[in-house]
C-alpha cells in the first residue's frame, strides 16, 4: 500500500495543477460537473490526497493498497485515457497541458462544501508525520493510551499517526530497537518518540530522494530497508537472519531482527 511518503511524491508531481482550470474531470468514464473550476489547493494528509477547487468543492483520494497514480502530457494522457478501460480509471483529471490518472484507486470523494459527510475522514486522524509541525512526543503520548495493543498494530493506527504503513512500521521498530511484537504498555515513552521519529526522517528522506516505492522490485527493497523484505538474510547490523512472520488483524507481512531487537 503507498504510505504517506508516496503520497507527498504524488502532490510534488501534481503541484503545477494548482491555479490551473480543469478542462475535463472524470470518475470510471462519467464525466463530473467540476469542469471549468480552477484548482486553489493541493494537501497531502497521511496516507489521503486533498484537491481543493474554486468553488470550495473539494476531491479526495486515498490509492488503497492496488492504486495508482500517472502523469502524462496532454497528447500522451488522452491517447492512454482511451486506451485503459474506464472502470479502472477512478479519477482523471484534465488541465491544458497535461492529464492526472488515479488508476484503482481506493476511494475517489467529490465533495461540494455543502456535503454533510465532508472532511470527516481526515478529521478522524491522527497528525501527518510528514508535517512540519509533527510532534513526535505528542504522538508518543497518544500511543501510550493503548498499552495492550502491539507496538506494530499502533504504528499503523492511522489516528494515532497518519502516514506510516507496514514499510516503515518495520524499519521504525528496528531504529527503535524494539521487537513489534511488543505491547505498547512494555515501552518506555523516550523509545516511543524514537520510534515515530524515525518514521518520519526515513519517510522525509524517501521523499527527498524521490525513490518510487509504489512497485518496487524485491531486489530494491531488499536492498533499500534495514529490515522490510529481507527475509533470510542477515542484518545490516548484527549479520543475525532476519525474521518474517504475520502480524497483527488483518495478518501483515513483518520483519525483525531478534538481536536488534529482543523481546
Amino acid at each position: 500500500m503507498p504510505e504517506g511518503d508516496s503520497i507527498r511524491r504524488v502532490s510534488i508531481q501534481l503541484a503545477p495543477i494548482v491555479g490551473k482550470t480543469l478542462l475535463r474531470a472524470t470518475t470510471q468514464g462519467i464525466e463530473r460537473n467540476i469542469a471549468g473550476q480552477a484548482v486553489v489547493d493541493l494537501e497531502a494528509h497521511g496516507k489521503h490526497l486533498l484537491i481543493d477547487l474554486a468553488n470550495q468543492t473539494q476531491i479526495r483520494v486515498h490509492l488503497g493498497m492496488n492504486g495508482r497514480f500517472r502523469r502524462y502530457d496532454r497528447e500522451t494522457g488522452d491517447r492512454m485515457l482511451s486506451r485503459i478501460s474506464p472502470g479502472k480509471v477512478m479519477l482523471a483529471l484534465t488541465v491544458d497541458d497535461a492529464v492526472y490518472l488515479w488508476i484503482q484507486a481506493k476511494v475517489v470523494e467529490i465533495a461540494d462544501r455543502r456535503a454533510p459527510m465532508r472532511g470527516l475522514a481526515v478529521a478522524s486522524l491522527g497528525a501527518d508525520i510528514l508535517a512540519d509541525e509533527f510532534d513526535a512526543d505528542a504522538a508518543a503520548d497518544l500511543a501510550a493510551m493503548h498499552p495492550r495493543r502491539t507496538i506494530a498494530d499502533v504504528l499503523l493506527d492511522q489516528r494515532v499517526v497518519a502516514g506510516i504503513g507496514n514499510i516503515f512500521k518495520c524499519e521504525a521498530c528496528f531504529a527503535a530497537g524494539v521487537d513489534p511484537r511488543t505491547l505498547t504498555g512494555d515501552i518506555a515513552i523516550a523509545t516511543l518518540s524514537a520510534a515515530f521519529r524515525a518514521a518520519q526522517r526515513q519517510m522525509r528522506r524517501s521523499v527527498e530522494h524521490g525513490r518510487q516505492s509504489l512497485a518496487p522490485t524485491e531486489r530494491g527493497l531488499a536492498g533499500r530497508y534495514a529490515v522490510y523484505s529481507r527475509s533470510g538474510r542477515p542484518c545490516k547490523i548484527c549479520k543475525t537472519t532476519i525474521e518474517c512472520y504475520q502480524l497483527g488483524d488483518p495478518p501483515r507481512w513483518t520483519w525483525s531482527c531478534s538481536q536488534c531487537q529482543p523481546r
